[in-house]
């Protein structure tokens, strides 16, 4: 018997379609949440900053005490204003400029450039040897003014010439600029210091500069002053 020859017969299964405009609409989903989920992290992100512990009168000289470390999240301009926990120690013995509240943050224009002037005083410049000062005085410091009358002589006498006066700026040697007013960290020489006194007292100071030889003697601040 004879058997018929059978046809083997396919069947052609269409190629789907992809649609390009669906695609690139996945693909913009996907960015779009991607980006979402990068922004949430970054408003999430705060860095360590200085912050007033305590309300700091315009004029006052900074004390690691008055300061404090929050952390906060900063945008804009104020990332460039804020002053980071990192440099905390460098605010010690800067001035605040204006009124800073306790719990604000501390920013840069906040700062003064030294002690105010209160009417009635004057800052006045005393050239310093390298053994009449001490060699890490900064600005804010307070110091007894001694005088020493025909210095190397055997008539040589010391008298107190001023019991207290207030750092108003320390100038440094050629091989170490200092800006503001800083302190000598850094090996450079103080050549001058310039104080804050009374009026009453600057014709007296100077005299003493003039004819004598004038040391300069860390003491303890005030109770109770601000600066």
């Amino acid at each position: 018997m004879a058997l018929g020859s059978s046809r083997i017969r396919t069947r052609a299964w269409p190629v789907p379609r992809i649609d390009l405009r669906l695609l690139v609409g996945l693909l913009l989903v996907a960015i779009a949440l991607a980006g979402g989920v990068a922004l949430v992290g970054q408003l999430r992100e705060t860095a360590p900053v200085v912050v007033a512990a305590r309300t700091l009168p315009q004029g006052h000289v900074i004390t690691r005490d008055d300061l404090t470390i929050s952390e906060a999240r900063l945008e804009g301009p104020l990332a460039g204003l804020a002053i980071g926990g990192a440099e905390v120690a460098t605010l010690v013995g800067q001035t605040a400029g204006q009124t800073i509240h306790a719990g604000a943050l501390v920013v840069r224009p906040d700062l003064g450039t030294g002690p105010v002037l209160a009417p009635g005083e004057v800052a006045l410049t005393i050239a310093v040897g390298a053994d009449a000062v001490f060699s890490d005085l900064r600005r804010g410091d307070q110091v007894a003014v001694l005088e020493t009358s025909d210095p190397a002589r055997p008539g040589s006498a010391t008298r107190l010439l001023l019991e207290r006066a207030t750092v108003y700026h320390v100038a440094l040697d050629a091989t170490r600029v200092g800006l503001g007013g800083g302190s000598a960290d850094g090996g450079g020489r103080i050549t001058n210091v310039t104080l804050v006194v009374p009026r009453t007292d600057a014709e007296r100071v100077t005299h003493g500069l003039v004819t004598g030889r004038l040391t300069l003697v860390l003491v303890p601040p005030a109770e109770g002053a601000t600066r």
